[in-house]
């Protein structure tokens, strides 16, 4: 694209950029529509962003019945529109006639241009956008038939890429997206955009997130790579979900941080550290750590739940070697759909802080995630205190953490009908460049955060930020950290604080969820309803959005503790 001053960006340029090489195959020309609906939502999107169009009088001010457009009639003719692209797989005249005149009429309209005659343009994009929303309903999960071919065209290529991936971990693309799993557009390089599905529609606020249900805009790949995991189970109802959180390690010796010998060498104040997770483990096998303890802590829910459906550990809980040796096992023996746990992979300058996610897909494979950690842990002097640490780390120091933070990646993984979870690690919670443009684009139905941090309390970091994403996009949060860490934060003597996880929903407090004195993890149900939410401009999502609430929270104990746990506090 020939570089254009921004001040003089059209609607042209825009196009240009986004979609390179042309809006249709074997066409290099922008004057036919998009045949594809996330390629038209890319480009109209990306001009809405930019021309901040949708808070435009007309758009927004229903109580304003001589100018505002988006009456009972208007939405109707979007979803009949959008409904018969989703079956036919073929834009509808409207599309068509919608695109000709924004191409003859309007393609030298610069987007800064808020002059009353910007609006004929402005309107035109706005429909093609909601249109184009409406096209995608239920992209990206399994759908019930094959009668919205949109839906069915994209599922169908995602278990494409699903079995490339079991023969190449890095396979790019379908038979028909050839971005997949980063985007689901065609004609829109993801070096510039890209599509993703999406799952909550923000209730609060003005923005181009508030103008979908179907779709999310996202930043080039290169920022941060996305990968949307579809599952091929056939969900078929709500059923509640039952999580078990172990907040292990139940003791984190001084000596598991191990600081380098040198600082940087522009500031001898800059420090290093690294994690030695080996110094918990206590020399225990990935076949004791699952058969003996985890397998253990499930028998021993049994009581409550007739299935246990996911397993979560804490930040750093494992070694990247030994959890894949667990999921292996867990595999076989027990009937888990997800198990999630903080791992440290590599060493030295090539060490990375990851959350990994083993989907367990119908009892006989594994797909596995790795998240790297987006932002390193800094431990200054008051956190050296409060952890007591000083033995080890020089609390005139900045300390931090040792790891590789390059090529940062998201995973959105389904795992209920119409539900997605994410996950982040620790740091990533608290800053909003670059996970969290993703996780508010998106609206993951869950976010789990693996902590490495003190007690879980509402008026704490992590209580914050976690009512962030509850309130918008309106996700469910979790966050887990160990019980080592919360020890580790209380004066010697001092009553110990067991508060190991905290809960925060959509239009819910947040509540600190505390680990009973003797129990060795916490069993969580999570109940699910469908709810309807409706977008900036009024059209309802038909009920499809799935909200996620605490339903139950019980201590377990594991029947046997293997000797190699160590004193538990």
């Amino acid at each position: 694209m020939t570089k254009v001053d921004p001040s003089e960006m059209t609607i042209l340029d825009i196009l240009k950029w986004v979609l390179p090489d042309g809006t249709v195959l074997d066409s290099t020309g922008w004057d036919q529509v998009c045949e594809w609906p996330p390629d038209l939502f890319a480009v109209v999107a990306a001009i809405t962003e930019r021309s901040g169009l949708y808070s435009e009088r007309r758009f927004l001010a229903y109580w304003d019945d001589q100018h505002f457009e988006l009456t009972e009639d208007w939405i109707k003719e979007i979803c009949d529109a959008g409904e018969e692209w989703s079956k036919q797989a073929t834009p509808p005249e409207l599309v068509e006639d919608l695109w000709k005149e924004l191409i003859k009429k309007h393609r030298t309209a610069r987007i800064d241009d808020a002059s009353a005659d910007s609006l004929a343009w402005k309107s035109i994009v706005f429909k093609l956008l909601a249109i184009a929303d409406e096209a995608s309903a239920g992209v990206g999960f399994p759908p019930l038939d094959s009668e919205r071919a949109i839906q069915y065209a994209v599922y169908r290529d995602y278990i494409v890429w699903e079995r490339n991936r079991e023969a190449d971990q890095n396979a790019i693309g379908g038979e028909l997206l050839p971005y997949l799993p980063h985007s689901i557009c065609i004609r829109v390089p993801p070096a510039v955009l890209c599509v993703q599905p999406k799952t909550n529609t923000p209730k609060v606020g003005c923005t181009v997130r508030s103008l979908t249900h179907n779709l999310a805009l996202l930043p080039s790949v290169a920022n941060v790579s996305t990968s949307w995991q579809i599952s091929n189970q056939p969900y078929t109802d709500l059923a509640p979900f039952n999580i078990l959180v172990i907040p292990f390690p139940f003791s984190i010796p001084g000596k598991s941080f191990v600081g380098l010998a040198s600082g940087s060498p522009s500031n001898a104040t800059e420090r290093a550290f690294r994690l030695d997770p080996d110094i918990w483990m206590r020399r225990a096998t990935p076949e004791q750590f699952a058969e003996e303890f985890i397998c253990g802590l499930i028998k021993s829910s049994e009581p409550e739940v007739d299935r246990v459906h996911a397993v979560v550990l804490p930040e750093t809980a494992l070694k990247k070697t030994f959890a894949d040796k667990v999921a292996e096992i867990l595999l076989r023996r027990t009937d888990l759909d997800l198990f999630i746990t903080g791992v440290v992979s590599g060493d030295n300058g090539e060490a990375r802080n990851l959350a990994a996610m083993y989907r367990f897909v119908d009892k006989e494979k594994i797909l596995s995630s790795f998240q790297s950690k987006h932002h390193r842990w800094c431990l200054d002097g008051d956190q050296i205190c409060r952890y007591h640490l000083g033995n080890v780390m020089d609390p005139h120091s900045r300390w931090w953490e040792q790891i590789d933070v390059s090529y940062r990646n998201c995973y959105v993984t389904v795992f209920r009908p119409g539900a997605t979870v994410s996950v982040l690690v620790c740091e990533d919670l608290a800053r909003y460049d670059p996970v969290l443009t993703v996780m508010n684009a998106i609206g993951p139905n869950l976010v789990v955060a693996l902590l490495m941090d003190g007690p879980q309390l509402e008026h704490r970091w992590p209580g914050r930020y976690a009512t962030v994403l509850a309130d918008d996009p309106g996700s469910a949060v979790l966050t887990v950290t160990s019980l080592g860490m919360v020890s580790r934060s209380a004066m010697p003597g001092d009553p110990q604080s067991r508060e190991i996880a905290l809960w925060k929903e959509s239009n819910g407090r947040a509540k600190a969820l505390r680990l009973p004195k003797g129990d060795h993890a916490l069993l969580l149900t999570l109940t699910s309803q469908s709810i309807e939410q409706y977008t900036l401009d009024g059209r309802g999502d038909g009920g499809y959005t799935v909200h996620f609430g605490l339903g139950a929270a019980h201590g377990v104990c594991h029947p046997a503790p293997p000797a190699w746990l160590g004193p538990i506090s």
